[in-house]
């Protein structure tokens, strides 16, 4: 139900109706609703070892990778909960459990190493691709929650195939883009004397709740909280404000109208569509790195009403459009190959958009470099070579 839900809608009572029992059941086997949560967690990271395990028996780098790959989009896997939210425990509980997700991280990056060294896997920084592609895979298992189900089918054998050799037709094309997603920021001198004060702390407030929210969870940000990171008065925050609810909806309606920036400069500046679908992604993880920050699209919907909930998916929906807008063009004009790019779009955006899950991790964060190991590893993969 974590995983159906979201970690902040569902309680015991929840449970219980799905199970057919009484919540006084669940006080048999947990203490209360963060033990649950902490052990469903605990059993997650344990799986996931588990499915490293199983990986190592493959031939060293690339092909345990693709296993872990695979297993990680298993029908076994969607039995554990994916771990979207660590802001929801306590201090001993998170510690246990961000301790055990970065073990699992280093077994993924010795990998890849491994795999660089054998000659399998090009050069990449491997503890950042050791933390984009679990991400990658979560995504791909999160698609439920705003496709249609006729639409969220996943492909396990097309993400795979796609991580190992990417999307580009050919790996003579090359990407750079000097671009700067801080550039797309509301808040900015240029224009000041035309702009109202009110818009700008409005900005500025919608700028720092989707910051926290993308570190802790909606579940643990009030409006309290984005005041005193702000150094404001409650009473500054609450005069836009009405409750955390309406934070919630403005920072996602925020995050939506960056994206589709993002994608109108992509359209204006990009040669083929491969080139421009790098943009888009590009933009995408420098703004999820540094300060521009939009909140994560798929986060804090199930905090919403139900109206709210659907005009949020609907706004995520149209957004996937126009980035699968992107790939079909890049197949019509040659410069992305043949694949399931239905799946391979949905899944990818997880490798930004699951940033804040793990950026705490990286010493001295850059937007730029994490962009291009982000955009490199969606053109061409971690093979050496192209696909036969």
């Amino acid at each position: 139900m974590f995983n159906e839900q979201g970690v902040g809608s569902v309680g015991f009572g929840d449970l219980a109706r799905r199970m057919g029992v009484g919540r006084a059941t669940f006080y048999h086997y947990v203490a209360d609703r963060e033990d649950l949560i902490f052990r469903c967690y605990q059993r997650s990271c344990e799986a996931e070892t588990e499915r490293l395990d199983l990986a190592c028996e493959a031939d060293a780098g690339l092909p345990q990778v693709l296993d872990f790959i695979r297993l990680s989009l298993s029908p076994e896997a969607d039995q554990t909960a994916l771990i979207t939210d660590t802001g929801v425990l306590s201090d001993g509980p998170r510690t246990i459990i961000e301790r055990a997700r970065r073990r699992n991280y280093d077994r993924l990056a010795a990998m890849i190493g491994a795999g660089i060294t054998a000659g399998n896997i090009r050069p990449c920084d491997e503890q950042l691709i050791a933390r984009i592609v679990p991400s990658i895979l979560a995504f791909s298992r999160l698609s439920h929650r705003w496709l249609p189900v006729r639409q969220a089918a996943r492909n396990p054998d097309a993400i795979a195939d796609f991580i190992e050799f990417g999307s580009a037709a050919s790996r003579t094309q090359d990407f750079s883009l000097t671009k700067s997603a801080d550039d797309f920021s509301r808040v900015t001198l240029a224009g000041f004397g035309d702009q109202k004060i009110a818009d700008l702390k409005m900005e500025q407030i919608l700028m720092k709740g989707s910051q926290l929210i993308n570190r802790h969870g909606v579940a643990n940000v009030s409006l309290e909280d984005v005041a005193s990171a702000l150094g404001a008065t409650r009473g500054t925050v609450y005069h836009y404000f009405s409750d955390r609810d309406d934070l919630v909806r403005s920072c996602l309606e925020r995050s939506y109208e960056i994206y589709d920036a993002f994608v109108d400069y992509a359209l204006a500046h990009g040669r083929t569509g491969l080139e421009k679908a790098g943009i888009v992604s590009h933009l995408n993880a420098q703004a999820m790195v540094g300060s521009l920050q939009p909140v994560a699209g798929w986060m804090g919907l199930e905090t919403l009403s139900q109206v709210s909930q659907k005009r949020a998916a609907k706004r995520m929906r149209e957004v996937f459009a126009r980035t699968q807008g992107l790939a079909e063009e890049g197949i019509r004009d040659g410069s992305r190959r043949q694949h399931d790019y239905k799946a391979v779009t949905l899944a990818r955006a997880g490798a930004y958009l699951w940033i804040p899950k793990w950026i705490e991790d990286i010493d001295q964060p850059s937007p730029q470099k994490i962009a291009d190991e982000i955009v490199t590893l969606f053109n061409l993969g971690l093979a050496v070579t192209t696909r036969r």
